[in-house]
């Protein structure tokens, strides 16, 4: 049974490593605003995920997979767990950036869009603004 936690300060040390070993975006992962979690099978992380939120909308940050728990299915797992987690907080549509994981996030259901479509609060995030090349693929899902 997968276990969805809050991250401490060591663990987002941790993940803060993982994300930069990945080529992943970190910079920004203690803006206010920006929840992130980890995902335990049996007390130890397989993997991290979190959001940035506003309102009704969100940003989906970096979810990373633990080296030694790849290609076991956990991503899409742990993409369960991250949805609950966002329904929960009242998220209605989940916007994200990717350079790489595009064919992952379409298996789970988000589509492509226009990276100028998405709303303006997502549009002004650092991840968008700054972070994240512009080649980056856009992608959204709803989840209502």
């Amino acid at each position: 049974m997968l276990e969805v936690k809050n991250l401490n300060q060591e663990e987002r040390e941790e993940l803060k490593h993982l994300l930069s070993s990945n080529q992943l975006c970190f910079n920004d992962m203690n803006e206010q605003g920006v929840h992130l979690f980890g995902v335990q099978f049996k007390n130890k992380n397989i993997g991290f995920f979190g959001y940035e939120a506003f309102e009704d909308v969100a940003l989906f940050r970096s979810m990373v997979v633990v080296a030694e728990a790849r290609n076991k299915g956990y991503g899409a797992l742990i993409w369960q767990q991250a949805k609950m987690k966002l329904t929960a907080a009242g998220i209605n549509d989940v916007y994200l950036l990717t350079n790489t994981a595009a064919p992952f996030f379409s298996k789970q259901g988000f589509k492509q869009i226009a990276r100028t479509s998405a709303p303006k609060p997502i549009l002004a995030t650092n991840e968008f603004r700054e972070f994240c090349p512009a080649d980056s693929v856009c992608m959204k899902i709803n989840l209502s």
